[in-house]
């Protein structure tokens, strides 16, 4: 399906004109102007549609369900968080138009209306991810809050086998840099006495036998990060356009 960039539509537009008494006052020859991409890279394609959140990217056939549902950009109205968008520009390998979205593609709220909704099947929420984690691997994009927390998540988890709330708060508010109000971390404090998950410390839950299921894990996670890092070509500034 072809996507016209509005920036290439050039118009010529005629206001207040009359013929024979007739208002025809618009637009009139609406002309498309050239351009050419140099700067296309196959490889993006490959290197998502070889991870495993990003495998259904093929399946897309950009209907634009997946914008249509996504609340961030109906609810919110954050119009250039266009999932359907994400996947056309890696699918066409155009590295230098993506790069403009790295400081959006990571807002993803994991919602799945776009996941339950795609007539084709394709996992739109981890195929989003997936290029932003090409962005990330390749140095076109820094460390986003959302890679910070996931960060700080997978290392609390790997620690005891199982989720500390209070350690993962603690963790995300130490690499984000800032310090949440006294008064809010009594009512969050609060909140999870009553529901019985206030366990951090020495009081922590911790797996049993977990030692030896951390030292695969953190191996498999490393192997994994390495392989990504092996394979993802840098992305090459270019001569870019706009959407």
């Amino acid at each position: 399906m072809p996507i016209v960039e509005k920036s290439l539509v050039e118009v010529d537009r005629n206001d207040s004109v009359k013929l024979d008494g007739i208002d025809v006052s618009g637009d009139w020859s609406a002309f498309l102007r050239s351009r050419v991409v140099a700067d296309l890279d196959p490889c993006i394609l490959d290197w998502v549609k070889d991870q495993p959140l990003g495998s259904t990217i093929t399946r897309c056939w950009q209907c634009g369900t997946c914008t249509a549902s996504c609340c961030l950009h109906t609810d919110y109205g954050m119009a250039e968080f266009n999932p359907r968008y994400f996947l056309y520009l890696a699918k066409i390998g155009y590295a230098t138009e993506l790069r403009r979205y790295t400081n959006t593609i990571w807002r993803c709220l994991s919602c799945n209306k776009c996941v339950e909704r795609c007539p084709k099947g394709v996992k739109v929420e981890e195929v989003v991810h997936a290029i932003g984690r090409y962005l990330r691997v390749t140095g076109a994009a820094p460390e986003s809050p959302a890679d910070r927390f996931d960060r700080a998540f997978t290392e609390n988890l790997l620690d005891r086998g199982i989720l500390d709330e209070v350690a993962l708060f603690r963790t995300y508010e130490r690499l984000e840099g800032r310090r949440t109000p006294l008064r809010e971390m009594l009512r969050m404090g609060v909140r999870l006495f009553w529901s019985g998950r206030l366990r951090t410390g020495p009081f922590a839950n911790r797996t049993r036998g977990w030692n030896r299921m951390r030292e695969v894990l953190r191996a498999r996670l490393a192997e994994d990060e390495r392989r990504a890092l092996s394979t993802a070509s840098p992305v090459r500034a270019g001569a870019g356009g706009t959407r």
